[in-house]
């Protein structure tokens, strides 16, 4: 038995779909219409009215949907300021899709047209490039050829001499840059009459900004280029190609002021005083600092306790009395 006829080999393989039998798969199976707001669907907010036209037409054939339906889509998929202005049609309300299409074409085709190219609308676009643009690299200039074939596309040789629009690139270069770019210009391709072609121009251009020319601008920052060399600078020679860095300046530390106090004066109790002397002394520096402290929490001695009742006096910690 050969191999492609293994029953085994056979159920192992997997069916292949091509890419092309995809919308007739979709068609079969009948995709429905994508929700509103969801990603792929279409949405219409005033431009390129034409491809959301034809994006709802290619949603509409894989959900199998017909087109006499399709003017109830329109509102579903288009933003609210273009709701509000065709909100209000019978004819989204109808089954004439082709009439619905020359209706949205009308109100909102002009959005889509691009300008015809003149030559004194790329005559005006070069001069005022020339005096406000500014090119610093090979990507600026890359970018400045593209816009500028955009706009005289199709001018020469039937509206536009050759020679108008090789100025006109001419003159849209900046003018510090357009300096240097006619050093490079032949004598014989300085009058209005001969200038150079945009082509070489343009690869003047990207030669100024070629970073693998030998002219090309390096930027050294903080170089020491001092070459004297001496016995007794040994380390500095080692550190010429090093880059100096800016040290940090340090934040002025705030100073903390402390107030100066008065130190205490030390009590010196006399060393001839008897026992009991010593102890009534005692006894009345403890009446004066609890007086202290009751007048530091505002309550008033009572003046008629002696000291033995100041010291056995207790008093409520809810209301302050000494009755219970």
């Amino acid at each position: 038995m050969s191999p492609t006829n293994d029953p085994h080999l056979l159920s192992s393989k997997k069916p292949v779909v091509s890419s092309s039998s995809d919308t007739s798969l979709n068609a079969m199976l009948g995709v429905p219409m994508p929700t509103p707001g969801t990603p792929g669907a279409p949405k219409f907010k005033g431009k390129r009215v034409s491809d959301f036209l034809d994006a709802l037409e290619q949603h509409a054939d894989s959900a199998r949907v017909s087109h006499m339906l399709l003017p109830g889509y329109v509102l579903r998929y288009c933003h609210s300021k273009v709701q509000m202005v065709i909100g209000s049609s019978l004819l989204l309300s109808g089954d004439d899709w082709v009439a619905v299409r020359v209706y949205l074409d009308d109100l909102y085709g002009s959005n889509d047209s691009i300008p015809l190219n003149s030559p004194d609308r790329l005559c005006q676009w070069c001069s005022k490039h020339g005096e406000l643009g500014n090119l610093t690299s090979r990507k600026d200039v890359d970018k400045y050829y593209r816009d500028f074939t955009a706009l005289s596309a199709d001018l020469a040789p039937n509206k536009m001499l050759a020679n108008e629009v090789h100025l006109c690139f001419y003159r849209g270069i900046p003018a510090s840059l357009r300096a240097k770019i006619k050093k490079r210009i032949p004598a014989a391709n300085l009058k209005t009459s001969s200038p150079l072609t945009t082509k070489t121009l343009i690869d003047l251009l990207r030669t100024e900004f070629d970073d693998e020319d030998l002219d090309a601008k390096t930027t050294y920052i903080g170089v020491d280029l001092d070459s004297e060399s001496d016995s007794s600078s040994s380390e500095s020679d080692k550190d010429i190609d090093k880059v100096i860095l800016t040290k940090k300046k340090k934040k002025p530390s705030k100073k903390v002021t402390f107030e100066k106090t008065v130190p205490a004066v030390l009590i010196v109790e006399p060393v001839d005083l008897n026992p009991v002397d010593h102890l009534m002394k005692q006894m009345e520096d403890l009446r004066l600092a609890h007086a202290e402290f009751l007048r530091s929490v505002n309550i008033a001695p009572n003046p008629n306790l002696t000291n033995q009742q100041i010291m056995r006096e207790a008093r409520c910690f809810f209301c302050d009395k000494t009755t219970h």
